[in-house]
């Protein structure tokens, strides 16, 4: 029964120039860790062209997704506020002796710890610098240009090189080109089919700077993604009184990336709650009058505890909750 008493009495205080202890029940609120990761995808500027040139099947919208990547959920004690009860110390003396807490107070957390984090706000795509080939190109177009004779006056066909930006079809076939290109003379260079000579680090050297062409090429097809890490935590302090043990413990959007619970945009995460029954106590004979001084203490309830994404759960534990579990009584005898 000491052991129990130490387990389940957690807050105490003493009031000066008082003839009596007062003390709290513990309660348990879970601390939600969560990690989330914001994925911003800007598509190439050639990937309508993708399967056409090159034969791949690229995504050809630009899209925001967030998802989590890691949760980590921690019960913790605190003393529950709502239950107090005093008791004279010469009755409790041995009991309170005993108490791992100590005279303890646990105030209700600072508004200034109530941080909502957020994402950074949504970059711009930049394709600048992807390429070596000119977006424009030389044509020639044929004026006419019209011109006096002594006794009337004629057009002349004059030619002209004027200035005009490719179509985006024909830039990206000249990157496919370039593409397909720098395959096909790192496929040479690496089996020996090639009149230069290449070897040790110039050998490497020449690979690596075919490989970047092609990668900096490809990306103008299959376009990138930039991802941010967002980390974030949550308390979720489950109540006695409510009928569903079913919680929001945050939410996740893709624009404003993780925000509390009581935030009604975003996809919502919820922990549940399903609670072991604890048993009746096995009725002890004790002889009690109406002297009979008691302290309290609480058994906790032994809780299944799913953290939900939807109908899907993420993960499933076994956590004690006290303030899901019995108020016990025990009775001191009288000095």
């Amino acid at each position: 029964m000491k052991k129990l008493l130490i387990l389940s009495v957690f807050c105490l205080s003493l009031p000066a120039f008082s003839q009596e202890v007062t003390y709290c029940l513990p309660s348990t609120t879970l601390t939600v860790e969560v990690e989330a990761v914001r994925e911003v995808f800007f598509a190439g500027p050639y990937a309508p062209f993708a399967k056409k040139y090159l034969g791949i099947d690229v995504r050809k919208e630009n899209a925001v997704e967030a998802y989590v990547s890691q949760v980590n959920v921690t019960p913790r004690a605190e003393a529950d506020q709502s239950v107090r009860y005093s008791i004279d110390p010469r009755l409790g003396e041995p009991f309170l002796s005993l108490s791992a807490q100590g005279l303890v107070a646990f105030p209700k957390k600072a508004d200034a710890e109530k941080v909502t984090w957020r994402f950074k706000p949504l970059p711009d795509a930049d394709f600048s610098g992807k390429a070596v080939t000119s977006a424009f190109e030389k044509e020639t177009r044929i004026l006419y240009k019209t011109v006096r004779t002594d006794s009337t006056f004629s057009r002349v066909p004059v030619q002209q090189e004027v200035l005009v930006e490719k179509s985006l079809e024909k830039r990206a076939a000249e990157a496919a080109e370039i593409i397909l290109k720098a395959r096909t003379e790192r496929f040479n260079i690496a089996t020996g089919n090639t009149d230069a000579t290449f070897s040790g680090a110039a050998l490497g050297a020449a690979l690596d700077e075919l490989n970047r062409v092609e990668q900096e090429y490809m990306v103008l097809f299959t376009g990138y993604s930039q991802k941010d890490v967002q980390k974030g935590s949550f308390d979720v302090t489950p109540s006695a009184t409510a009928r569903d043990q079913r919680y929001i413990a945050f939410r996740l959007s893709d624009t404003e990336g993780l925000v509390d619970g009581s935030n009604l945009s975003g996809r919502p995460f919820y922990l549940e709650f399903e609670t072991v029954d604890v048993p009746d106590p096995t009725p002890v004979s004790t002889k009690l009058n109406s002297k009979t001084r008691f302290v309290y203490y609480r058994i906790p309830a032994v809780c299944s505890v799913r953290l939900k994404d939807g109908s899907d759960v993420l993960f499933q534990t076994r956590i004690p909750v006290y303030q899901l579990g019995r108020d016990m009584e025990y009775p001191l005898a009288n000095k």
